[in-house]
């Protein structure tokens, strides 16, 4: 588990009396709103609405050290902004969390239910099991053994290569001439992709 989504509970949202904290210390910045302190409060309040205690806490001190890019009291969105921009990382890690134990508490139930199923097993059902996998095991090396026999017969000499070559371009209705073959260009899949 994450071990900044465990230290502290980031989830508790501010009360009304911690917003207040935070907009008073934050009103030392100089103001770029309206004169009315009543309809600023209020926007301040709708715009921090279920916002987290440490998500105000954070942001009203990154704002204090600068991080909007100007020395004015931040506009309620610009307030909310930053209180999400803290939080962010926060609920991210808490997701992986979540779905690290989702996939670990699957992976349990399924390592569970193998147990059980072999626990359950009877002799006679074993004898069954066995015996199958013996009878593909048998089928998948008498399939390689047949294709190692493929491969032997296959004659990959010089001698060979030729032989089939001047086969293939008789039946083509072309003569053989060895000395008239062109090395083929290499080093580019274009070519290759041309020649085919």
């Amino acid at each position: 588990m994450n071990q900044l989504a465990k230290t502290e509970d980031f989830t508790t949202k501010a009360t009304q009396q911690e917003m207040f904290e935070c907009l008073t210390l934050l009103s030392s910045l100089p103001s770029r709103a309206s004169d009315s302190d009543q309809v600023n409060v209020a926007g301040y309040y709708l715009a921090l609405e279920g916002v987290t205690r440490h998500g105000l806490q954070q942001a009203t001190k990154q704002i204090m050290q600068g991080s909007l890019g100007h020395a004015f009291l931040p506009s309620p969105p610009e307030l909310r902004q930053e209180s999400e921009k803290v939080m962010r990382p926060i609920l991210e890690a808490r997701a992986r969390d979540r779905r690290e134990a989702e996939i670990l508490k699957e992976q349990h139930e399924e390592k569970r239910q193998r147990e059980h199923s072999q626990s359950t097993w009877t002799p006679e059902s074993r004898q069954r099991a066995s015996a199958k996998w013996k009878a593909i095991k048998a089928q998948m090396q008498a399939e390689s053994a047949k294709e190692d026999a493929n491969r032997d017969l296959y004659d990959v000499s010089s001698e060979a290569c030729a032989a089939r070559l001047k086969a293939a371009a008789e039946a083509n209705g072309h003569e053989f001439n060895i000395d008239n073959l062109k090395s083929a260009p290499s080093g580019s899949f274009k070519q290759l992709g041309r020649a085919a």
